[in-house]
């Protein structure tokens, strides 16, 4: 038995067990805080996902906190949420409370996974950060520093590239005139090529045989390639020679470190929201298999997560890159919770909002609070059924690498 691979996996388990509860705790002890705030009675505080294990105590308030099975979520259920609860039209019921404190209630997630946030990220980039990952599957034209794109990282000289490489595909143009894997690409008709849409554009406009200078195992060698129809069918990409180990963000003051949190979890939401979209959009409407199987192979959660753990601890990863996933997992579970879907928080505003505003002008609500929870469980049993799923497409994905 090989026990430096048990004691690391066992390790990445305990890590990213600790890093979801820290932020799921964080989310729902905003909706805790205010229902306590505004005497709405929490009847139970949930410690992950039933099935239920045990009652652990009970306190002055009647909130019941229990410890369930599955250690991947944890809930706040209000007064209001149990369907055989004859007490619904008692005060303490989260619906005979304003329309206001109702939506505080309801959204008081957003500033507890703010204030995360903002621990995280504002300490981070006040004391020292580094890139987590350079981002080249996702085509994106958002500027983040945790998880650049492959433009932007050498721009900033978090990677450093020489020349162009190129990889001719099978019986191309390029294959038949020479090129072949690997080849590094240094000048085009005596134009050196430094950015792949320098090549590109050369062989776009070109109207003649290209003379293409290339070094092939430390060799200068000379190729002529004569495209047609303004290509030459090979990929093209940078040549990157070595990362900047030393590379890092540190910000002089920590108003600035609050400055590049609040960049960084702006432009990092709206990357995830793009992301979403693009992946729903090759889901449901795909140019071809290949981009439904890439949408498929893209969805994983938290099970992926485990295993990234699980990687990251074989590979020895410095403590501080688990914090930066803590914060930015927490970004995801903030905008995963903007989806107007329910069981989710912001459906619960989205209806509070429409019976407000019909209210107003009709003085009568369009869509009652029994009808609701109704609503409210069919889809959380809704989305148990899909945390499975996905579940299971993790396991998958795991053990057929």
């Amino acid at each position: 038995m090989n026990y430096e691979i048990l004691y690391n996996n066992s390790f990445a388990i305990i890590l990213v067990l600790l890093v979801f509860t820290i932020i799921v705790f964080f989310h729902e002890l905003g909706h805790y805080i205010a229902a306590k705030l505004f005497w709405v009675k929490v009847e139970e505080f949930w410690i992950w996902i039933p099935p239920k294990i045990l009652n652990l105590f009970e306190d002055k308030s009647g909130t019941v906190y229990s410890l369930n099975l599955l250690p991947i979520w944890w809930f706040v259920s209000l007064k209001w949420e149990k369907m055989d609860d004859i007490q619904y039209y008692e005060k303490d019921s989260l619906v005979w409370k304003s329309i206001i404190k109702q939506i505080i209630i309801v959204l008081a997630w957003v500033f507890m996974n703010f204030v995360l946030a903002i621990s995280i990220f504002s300490f981070l980039f006040y004391y020292w950060v580094q890139p987590l990952a350079i981002n080249t599957k996702f085509d994106t034209t958002i500027k983040t520093k945790l998880i650049p794109t492959l433009d932007d990282a050498i721009k900033d000289w978090i990677l450093k590239t020489n020349w162009i490489s190129v990889s001719p595909i099978k019986d191309s143009i390029a294959e038949k005139a020479g090129l072949k894997n690997w080849d590094i690409v240094i000048s085009i008709n005596n134009v050196l090529i430094k950015k792949p849409e320098e090549m590109v554009n050369l062989i776009k406009y070109s109207t003649a045989p290209l003379n293409v200078q290339i070094t092939r195992k430390n060799e200068i060698q000379n190729i002529t390639v004569e495209a047609k129809g303004w290509k030459i069918w090979s990929y093209i990409w940078y040549n990157i020679t070595e990362k900047n180990k030393d590379f890092q963000y540190k910000s002089p003051t920590i108003g600035n470190a609050i400055r590049d949190w609040y960049e960084e979890s702006y432009n990092q939401t709206r990357m995830i929201l793009e992301l979403l979209g693009t992946t729903f959009k090759k889901l449901v409407f795909p140019k071809n298999e290949y981009e439904r199987t890439e949408a498929t192979e893209s969805i994983g959660w938290p099970i992926s997560v485990g295993s990234m753990f699980v990687d990251l601890v074989n590979q020895k990863a410095w403590i501080i890159v688990f914090v930066v996933i803590a914060a930015l997992l927490s970004l995801n579970l903030w905008v995963f919770n903007l989806l107007p879907l329910p069981a989710l928080d912001w459906w619960r505003f989205f209806i509070l909002t429409i019976n407000w505003i019909i209210s107003l002008i009709f003085w009568k609500k369009v869509i009652n609070e029994k009808f609701e929870k109704k609503i409210h469980i069919i889809w959380f049993s809704l989305l148990i059924w899909l945390s499975i799923l996905v579940a299971y497409l993790d396991i998958f994905k795991i053990f057929h690498k």
